[in-house]
């Protein structure tokens, strides 16, 4: 980008002020002709239109020649004369995770480039083939936008509001004085969208108590979480308990002591599970899933709400269940010494973890005691268990069949990388501080029994329907849970980590042991932390989703993988229920259903994440001003970003904060190099750094290098 001086000088002003007359379409046209491709600010700085009338003059003069296509707008974002092509009008939609613009003569056009759009914006833009970019947001979407209200620290000061919304980042400008004080989420009707420039005026402040229900309320607006049902949740009169002809054609498993093992706070539990030894070695393991099938019928309205949330979405201090409660906190739920109608699936295990034999069947149970993982943990190193003794009896059994199932997941290759994680400690809704999450023998216990059933499903499934064809029937094909192998940029970036430990990816096609066995080396040759190089790693990973295919699952190493084990929190898991069952949906459904739940997953950890952040800036803007030790986690071209000790939370020190030399973004050592100095920042380097500035609603934290005057506390903002 071309920064000022030369032919993007000042304009003549003189005998034109207030009248706007200088910003005509004729005179922004003459200007994009004289200076050649310029962005929004280059066109500002060569005009030097003033706030008010001229600047509203000249925004309506680059709209009028968006739209009578005599400028248009590249992909980069610069404006220049433009060819003749043709102009498409319509309307914003989002499908499959993507932006589409339905045209008014009835097309649907893949949207190739456009900034801030959001769903049911009316705009416009030209043709290239099967895409549009877009040029202009005609008339905004009525969706209000929530945003944190700011204003300028001066006498007379500006309002504006930061939008939280991901599809229209950045800053709203407010036409009138709000009702609220800075520091507020509200919810803004946006005016108009030009360029980089958007203009909104206030609704109302989005009210909330603590701030742990603020970030809910407001993140979950933001994405458009369906929150309300549409039916009445009452009028479902779900039973309490299991009716006796409900009972009929089941197999009674209610003496058998199977648990549920779940987290201190879990509330829904949709998986029990037992082991026992086989008289001639191995291991009989029994996987009960409550049967969400029997109570959620195919096209019902209950179904049709269940597959529009498309799961549920956790957050600290709330849920937002795919089901109503009378069912996933109620008959559904596997709670312990209540009858419960499950699907079950028994495997036969080797001593060396192979599954040698499965069935799937329906069943009546009890839960026989709710066992957490902490509980749990504790019983395997050698503490009491506030259980039975056959209860505690399946449980060692568990730890034995997880053993030999931990040596087969080695044996074909699967990535075994644990994510980094902290979780925000609440105190009556308030943050109180963040602690790490460690995940023990009892988490990773559930998570190899779950893998086993979810693979004996999608076999289940794959082998009924090569039956029917055979007998010239067809069946649906499962939903799999598909997870390809990495590729492109992200590749390329880990390619570059390894390359900087003297290790390379290995030529032809990638497979997970080949992956884990580079980065281990490459590991054990660097002075990278080992969360360094799992973060990298897991970065380079394709992101998992649904498909009606058989594409694999990379991570796990498996051929064919089907979830199975959640239906009360997920829709796959109740679609793959069904047809496990014999319910046998249409198939023309399936590309659209599988599209539409990784949507809606998407967004669930969208707004998780975004929480999370938020109750974590809370925690950190306690201590702005203080100085902490920590590591870079990552180094882009405008910073460092830096993970601060013991919080376990990331900030950017931004390029501007790191002295008045010019840093140079060297992608093939990671790291930022000042050209006179030679000053270097890389990953997984030890700075030290003050916390500056905290946004906390939108989840930011600016750090700066600890030298110097310290940062002093600011309000939110």
């Amino acid at each position: 980008m071309r920064r000022g001086g030369g032919r993007r000088g000042s304009a003549n002003r003189s005998g034109t002020h207030g009248t706007g007359s200088r910003f005509g379409p004729r005179e922004v046209r003459e200007a994009v002709a004289a200076i050649g491709p310029a962005t929004w600010s280059e066109l500002i700085r060569h005009l030097e239109p003033r706030r008010g009338q001229e600047s509203r003059a000249f925004r309506r003069a680059v709209d009028v020649l968006l739209d009578s296509g005599e400028i248009a707008r590249s992909r980069q974002g610069a404006y220049q004369l433009a060819a003749g092509r043709e102009k498409v009008t319509g309307t914003v939609a989002r499908e499959a995770g993507r932006l589409w613009l339905h045209t008014d003569d009835k097309r649907a056009l893949a949207i190739a480039s456009g900034k801030r759009l959001r769903p049911g914006d009316r705009a416009g833009g030209f043709v290239e083939g099967k895409t549009v970019d877009i040029v202009r947001v005609v008339e905004p979407s009525s969706v209000p936008v929530v945003a944190l209200l700011c204003s300028t620290r001066s006498r007379r000061p500006r309002w504006f509001a930061e939008s939280l919304d991901p599809d229209l980042k950045g800053r709203i400008d407010l036409v009138d004085p709000p009702a609220a004080r800075p520091g507020a989420v509200v919810e803004v009707h946006v005016l108009a969208v030009a360029g980089d420039v958007a203009e909104g005026r206030v609704l109302g402040v989005v009210e909330a108590g603590d701030e742990a229900a603020q970030a809910a309320e407001a993140l979950l607006a933001t994405h458009g979480i369906p929150r309300s049902w549409s039916f009445d949740p009452e009028s479902l009169n779900m039973p309490r308990t299991v009716a006796a002809g409900e009972r009929s054609g089941r197999r009674d498993l209610c003496d058998l002591p199977l648990v549920t093992i779940d987290g201190d706070e879990a509330r829904d539990f949709d998986d029990a599970v037992f082991a026992e030894p086989r008289p001639r070695g191995g291991w009989r393991l029994v996987v009960a899933i409550a049967d969400v099938a029997h109570y959620v019928k195919p096209g019902s309205a209950l179904d049709r709400d269940a597959r529009e949330r498309g799961n549920s979405l956790y957050l600290p201090d709330r849920v937002v269940p795919m089901l109503p409660e009378a069912l996933s906190n109620g008959i559904c739920s596997l709670v312990p010494n209540q009858d419960r109608l499950a699907v079950a699936c028994e495997l036969r295990v080797s001593a060396r973890g192979r599954v040698s034999g499965y069935r799937f069947f329906d069943a009546v149970i009890r839960s026989h005691a709710r066992l957490t993982y902490r509980g749990v943990d504790g019983f395997l190193r050698g503490g009491k268990l506030d259980a039975s003794a056959d209860v505690a009896a399946s449980v060692r059994t568990l730890h034995d069949v997880y053993h030999a199932f931990r040596e087969r997941r080695d044996e074909r290759g699967a990535l075994d990388f644990d994510a980094r994680e902290a979780v925000v400690v609440l105190q009556h809704g308030r943050p109180a501080g963040i602690e790490p999450v460690l995940r023990t023998d009892a988490h990773r216990l559930i998570e190899e029994t779950m893998i086993a059933a979810n693979v004996a499903a999608a076999r289940c499934l794959e082998a009924r329907r090569k039956a029917a064809d055979s007998e010239e029937e067809s069946l649906p094909p499962p939903i799999y849970r598909v997870h390809e192998p990495p590729s492109g940029d992200k590749l390329d970036i880990l390619g570059t980590a390894l390359r900087l430990a003297g290790e390379r990816l290995p030529r032809g096609p990638l497979t997970p042991a080949t992956l884990a066995e580079t980065c281990a080396r490459a590991q054990a040759k660097s002075p990278w932390p080992r969360w360094i190089w799992e973060t990298i790693v897991l970065r380079a990973l394709a992101q998992a989703r649904y498909q009606p295919r058989r594409l694999g699952h990379f991570g796990l190493a498996l051929p064919a993988y089907a979830h199975f084990t959640s239906p009360i929190r997920r829709y796959a898991d109740l679609l793959n229920h069904r047809a496990i069952k014999g319910e046998v949906a249409a198939m023309e459904e399936w590309d659209a259903v599988a599209a539409h739940i990784s949507m809606t997953e998407r967004r669930a950890e969208d707004v998780e994440r975004a929480v999370d952040a938020w109750l974590k800036c809370a925690v950190v803007e306690e201590h702005v001003g203080e100085t902490f030790a920590g590591t870079v986690a990552g180094v882009t071209e405008f910073g460092i970003f830096v993970e601060l000790d013991d919080l376990f939370v990331q900030g950017l020190v931004h390029i501007s904060k790191l002295g008045r030399d010019y840093y140079h973004h060297m992608r093939e050592t990671t790291s930022l190099v000042a050209d006179r100095s030679g000053a270097r920042f890389a990953l997984a380097d030890r700075v030290e750094v003050v916390v500056e500035e905290v946004s906390v609603a939108a989840g930011r934290i600016d750090l700066a290098l600890a030298r110097g005057p310290r940062g002093r506390r600011r309000g939110r903002r």
